[in-house]
C-alpha cells in the first residue's frame, strides 16, 4: 500500500523560488532594557519629583476654586510616575506597592492641608444659615450640605458647611464657624476633629518618602540584575 502524505513534510520549491523569510517576533516589555544613566535619571523624577508635584497639586486644591484641575493634572502625574517605574523595573512586586501608595497621595493631602490651614488660620465667625440641601450616598445614608453667610450680611468665599448642626429644619439659625480670614479654604464647624485631619500632613510625609525608597529600589534592583546577566555573559565567553 503506498503510503500517504505527511502534512507535516515541508514540499520542495520549484527552482528559482525561495522560501519566505519567519516574521521578526516582537520582544515583550519585560525584554525592554534602559540604559544605566537613563533609569537613574527616572528614577529621580519617578521618586523624588513626582510625589513633591503630586503634593503641591494637592496644596492648591485646597481652594474649591482650583480642586477639580489640580485634581486631574494629579492623577495625570501619578499615571505618568507609574509608567516611568513600570520602565525602570517591568517584573517584580512593584507596581502594585506603587498603585497603593500612588492612590494614598491623592486622597490624604488635599483634607489633611485644609483641614491644617483651618486649625491654624481660622477665626470664629458668626454666621446665619441661608439654604441647605441633602443627598445621598451608595449606602443609603443622608448627608446635609447648608449655604451660610455672616451675620453682617456679607457673603463669605466657599460658604459652605457640613456635619452636625446642618439639616433642613437649621435654615435661618445662627451658628459659629471657623472661617478664613483670606478666603482661601472653606470653613469648617465647630464640632470637626480639626486635629485628626491635620494628622494626615505626616502621612502624607511618610508615603511620599515610601515612595521614593520603593523607586530608588526599584532602580537598584534593575541595575544590580543587569550587571549580573553582564557578568554571566563575560564568563560564558
Amino acid at each position: 500500500m503506498a503510503k500517504r502524505p505527511n502534512k507535516k513534510q515541508k514540499r520542495p520549491l520549484a527552482a528559482g523560488v525561495r522560501r519566505p523569510s519567519k516574521p521578526v517576533r516582537r520582544r515583550s516589555g519585560k525584554d525592554i532594557q534602559l540604559a544605566p544613566r537613563t533609569v537613574r535619571r527616572t528614577a529621580l523624577l519617578v521618586g523624588l519629583l513626582a510625589p513633591l508635584l503630586i503634593i503641591g497639586l494637592l496644596a492648591l486644591a485646597t481652594n474649591p476654586d482650583y480642586q477639580a484641575p489640580c485634581t486631574i493634572l494629579a492623577v495625570l502625574v501619578l499615571m505618568a510616575a507609574v509608567v516611568g517605574l513600570m520602565m525602570i523595573r517591568s517584573t517584580g512586586w512593584v507596581i502594585w506597592p506603587a498603585v497603593f501608595l500612588g492612590v494614598l497621595l491623592l486622597a490624604i493631602p488635599t483634607t489633611a492641608l485644609r483641614a491644617q490651614l483651618i486649625a491654624h488660620r481660622g477665626v470664629d465667625t458668626r454666621v446665619v444659615i441661608t439654604s441647605a440641601h441633602s443627598g445621598k450616598d451608595k449606602t443609603g445614608k443622608v448627608s446635609w450640605t447648608c449655604g451660610i453667610r455672616s451675620e453682617d450680611g456679607h457673603p463669605l468665599p466657599h460658604g459652605t458647611i457640613g456635619g452636625i448642626g446642618c439639616s433642613g429644619s437649621s435654615v435661618g439659625r445662627s451658628t459659629t464657624v471657623l472661617a478664613d480670614p483670606d478666603g482661601w479654604a472653606p470653613p469648617a464647624t465647630l464640632d470637626e476633629n480639626l486635629s485628626f485631619r491635620s494628622a494626615g500632613v505626616y502621612v502624607t510625609g511618610a508615603v511620599a518618602v515610601l515612595w521614593a525608597a520603593l523607586t530608588f529600589g526599584a532602580a537598584r534592583r534593575s541595575l544590580r540584575g543587569r550587571g549580573g546577566r553582564k557578568g554571566g555573559r563575560k564568563e560564558r565567553s
